[in-house]
């Protein structure tokens, strides 16, 4: 089928919000502050560099905790999970949770909720009016259409199982099409020389919304096994995406996937028939460590959010003299690092977070 594009189901959108309920939004009377100012950053966390200084942003409700973050609008929306919401869109017995998408305003005080079933992962913005959330990221996946205008909300479903076998996790748009990783996926047995299992299997697929508006297809764009030039050694190689996680795009233009455990940043150049595939294998003082988010960072004044998922908290991180323009940070295990994108070796900026997931650029 053709890719998801812009143009095509502009109209299917407003169709889709038209059709949602605002019975899971819930407006905050006023802006509450979070009193962030006044959250101390635990004495765990150390500044492994110079020249940057750390604060919090905001802390998730309750036992909420924050993944990934999407600016939107003008304010920062931040998906909060209730670990009682399984990866696999199953409850943990005898509870009744409830995750939310929460939007912040730019000091940190809730603006909204949005109620959003099962255990959401990705956050991407379709257009001005009208984000994208993927739940469920190992099995039973949806996409939850939320219009921030309307505030109402739509669930769609993929019209066949994911041939993985697993779920959806991240979601980027690129050129008009909506990409998603295929996380969980099946995979053989585990190797001498693939230690987490031979993926054979599709690591990206685009997204195409159906003309029923209520389901999505799935076409698949990359293999976990596909062929691809390794950045530092200049070599070919053949991939073996396991963990498809988070994605992003580079200052190039290029959609970058994260396939997590395999510790290392998939580049997809001109996605399609016609695409050239490369590999970044990362390493934390020579040993290979995986990552959630990677950003850039963009030219102009701007800051660094970054969620901490077992903290509860949403970080904001200051450079003093400013973030270099096309510089790479990564959420680390437990670390904020600087990635080098030509070698794969990275450098801790901060250490002793708790999990780090969801990182963004805000232009001030």
């Amino acid at each position: 089928m053709n890719s998801f594009k812009i143009t095509c189901i502009a109209g299917l959108v407003s169709v889709l919000a038209a059709c949602g309920g605002s019975d899971n939004v819930s407006t905050a009377s006023g802006t509450t502050p979070s009193s962030s100012s006044s959250i101390p950053v635990p004495s765990s966390v150390a500044a492994a560099q110079s020249g940057y200084k750390i604060s919090v942003f905001a802390k998730a409700p309750g036992t909420l905790r924050p993944d990934d973050l999407l600016l939107h609008g003008g304010n920062i929306f931040a998906i909060a999970q209730d670990n009682n919401n399984n990866p696999d869109g199953t409850n943990v017995a005898g509870t009744t949770p409830q995750s939310q998408v929460i939007e912040y305003d730019m000091s940190g005080n809730v603006v909204r909720t949005f109620n959003v079933p099962g255990h959401p992962d990705g956050l991407m913005e379709y257009d001005s009016h009208t984000i994208w959330v993927s739940t469920n990221e190992d099995a039973d996946t949806m996409i939850i259409v939320i219009d921030t205008t309307a505030n109402t909300q739509t669930t769609l479903t993929p019209d066949t199982a994911p041939i993985h076998g697993g779920g959806l996790d991240d979601m980027k748009m690129l050129n008009g099409v909506v990409y998603t990783s295929a996380s969980n996926p099946n995979v053989g047995a585990a190797t001498a020389t693939a230690s987490n299992g031979v993926s054979t299997v599709p690591a990206v697929y685009s997204v195409t919304l159906n003309s029923d508006h209520q389901t999505f297809h799935l076409t698949p764009v990359l293999m976990g096994n596909a062929t691809a030039n390794n950045i530092p050694t200049n070599t070919q190689v053949t991939l073996n995406m396991t963990d498809p996680d988070s994605m992003a795009a580079d200052p190039s233009g290029n959609l970058v996937v994260d396939s997590q455990q395999d510790s290392e940043l998939v580049f997809v150049s001109n996605p399609g028939a016609n695409q050239s595939v490369s590999v970044l294998p990362l390493t934390l003082y020579g040993n290979s460590w995986p990552v959630d988010d990677t950003r850039w960072a963009p030219s102009g004044n701007s800051f660094m959010l970054l969620a901490d998922n077992k903290a509860q908290l949403i970080y904001r991180i200051d450079a003093t003299a400013g973030f270099t323009a096309g510089t790479a940070y990564s959420a680390g295990q437990g670390t904020l690092l600087q990635t080098n994108t030509s070698t794969g070796v990275m450098t801790p900026v901060f250490t002793g977070l708790g999990t780090p997931h969801g990182l963004i650029f805000v232009n001030q």
